[in-house]
């Protein structure tokens, strides 16, 4: 993938580390152990539903996302704590947490997901796990590290990849949230799967430009029966309520969470409170 002006994208690189980082990590723990791994975490408690957990209110659901720094917002928060995080958005409202665990660009972890997953979870609040995935050892790792689900990302895998991540994590109890950007990737998620999730992308990944006109535009191709997510750009309740109003019964925050003055608790209080 490159952007339109030839250089490679931002999401190429992104793509390229998480391959080195998922080779080396197997190199450590086989993926014979990693699937025993996640099939434990399943033996001592089913993952949550995540489609329920964030499409079953008569208002928006919240999925609050926690990172340490991003390559279109730079530096956030590199003393996050992510179990005092996980606690704050509980707290405030959220219906769902989502924590970045990508190393290179964003300055996550596996060990980020352990720890917020585990607070997140005594309050019975659902956990996603925000990272590139493009091999199944990510999923039995994120589900092994405590994730309720992945994010599968249309951009950066074919149609046969998708459709296969799709079902690995599917088979393992895991709902995934299914990303899109455009009316192509639109077509690949619908027609090679049969998502219950599918997030809508403000953000475009290859060259980090943001517009909520694109989820509006999309969103009335998404059938009824999905749950519709709006991600990315929304600053404000008036954003969000811009998107329920669009279709979307649920919005990920993360960038307005993260550095916005003090206590995020009552910007997710106020987005959480719009009717959908």
């Amino acid at each position: 993938m490159t952007t339109d002006n030839g250089k490679i994208s931002i999401l190429d690189r992104i793509v390229a580390a998480k391959r080195k980082r998922i080779a080396a990590d197997k190199s450590v723990v086989s993926p014979a152990k990693m699937l025993g791994a996640a099939e434990e975490a399943n033996r001592d408690a089913e993952p949550l539903d995540f489609a329920l957990a964030i499409g079953s209110s008569a208002s928006v659901s919240v999925i609050a996302e926690m990172k340490r720094s991003s390559p279109s917002a730079g530096v956030m928060d590199l003393t996050l704590d992510p179990a005092q995080r996980a606690e704050t958005y509980g707290k405030a409202g959220a219906a769902a947490i989502s924590v970045l665990t990508e190393q290179d660009f964003f300055q996550g972890s596996i060990s980020d997901l352990e720890q917020a997953s585990a607070a997140a979870h005594n309050h019975s609040v659902a956990v996603l796990e925000k990272d590139f995935v493009v091999d199944e050892y990510q999923i039995y790792q994120a589900r092994a590290a405590g994730a309720d689900t992945v994010l599968l990302i249309i951009a950066i895998l074919d149609p046969v990849q998708y459709s296969d991540l799709y079902d690995v994590a599917t088979d393992i109890g895991m709902e995934p949230l299914v990303e899109v950007f455009d009316a192509a990737e639109l077509d690949v998620a619908l027609t090679n799967a049969e998502p219950r999730i599918v997030g809508i992308n403000n953000r475009n990944l290859k060259t980090l430009t943001t517009s909520l006109e694109v989820f509006p535009a999309l969103a009335k191709r998404i059938p009824d029966d999905v749950v519709k997510v709006a991600e990315s750009g929304m600053r404000s309740a008036n954003d969000v309520k811009r998107m329920a109003d669009a279709g979307a019964k649920a919005v990920l925050v993360g960038e307005s969470l993260m550095t916005g003055d003090g206590d995020p608790s009552e910007l997710i209080s106020q987005m959480a409170t719009i009717s959908v």
